[in-house]
């Protein structure tokens, strides 16, 4: 199932890329719906913690993702399999949204004392040292704050693009807008989160 080359999901040469996969999977080849499940469980994991705020919802939301897929796999006919993928959690998240009557943003922020973590924090790789580990529980705290204040179509544009890698077209496709739109939303986005970051230093010590 190998393909050397111009693998459609921008994996590197010996990698199968994601349609192949998804194939396989039809043909009922053991082991290709596992792979495509953790290529993705990071990217799209944290996507949905993002957007739902909510380790639990998020888990479920992942699952019943997976769920759609298989259902709906022998009718898959494109060929970018990641934006089908992410775009059935995010309508799986637009509708437990709507049910608790809750945004996609979630402009809540995380908590506020001083020993409180982020969902990013907690997904982080440890710093070597404890000023490090420190400085970038500091930034990342910082950071999801400053996420929190995005409108909802900025923040899904940017965690969308940040996070999943996703190109801009597939983006403004998910959100059924148009390609410039989508752009405008990640350039407001960027503005917005220099704005927000522009005082946060870590702390130094002399």
């Amino acid at each position: 199932m190998s393909s050397e080359t111009g693998n459609s999901d921008g994996s590197s040469p010996g990698k199968t890329c994601d349609e192949d996969l998804i194939a396989a999977y039809n043909r009922g080849v053991p082991g290709a719906l596992d792979e495509l499940v953790e290529r993705y469980r990071r990217p799209l994991f944290s996507f949905l913690v993002r957007t739902t705020k909510c380790e639990a919802e998020a888990e479920e939301i992942f699952q019943n993702t997976w769920m759609r897929v298989i259902t709906k796999a022998h009718g898959f006919r494109g060929d970018h399999f990641k934006s089908w993928l992410f775009t059935i959690g995010y309508n799986l998240v637009v509708d437990w949204s709507r049910r608790e009557k809750k945004k996609v943003s979630m402009d809540a922020p995380l908590g506020t004392g001083e020993n409180e973590t982020t969902w990013r924090d907690r997904m982080k790789t440890p710093e070597p040292g404890p000023d490090r580990r420190a400085h970038s529980r500091d930034l990342g705290r910082a950071i999801e704050l400053a996420l929190a204040q995005l409108p909802a179509e900025q923040r899904e544009v940017f965690t969308l693009r940040m996070e999943a890698d996703m190109a801009f077209k597939d983006i403004a496709k998910m959100q059924r807008v148009s390609l410039n739109t989508a752009l405008s939303r990640m350039h407001y986005a960027l503005d917005k989160m220099r704005l927000l970051l522009k005082d946060h230093e870590p702390d130094r010590k002399d």
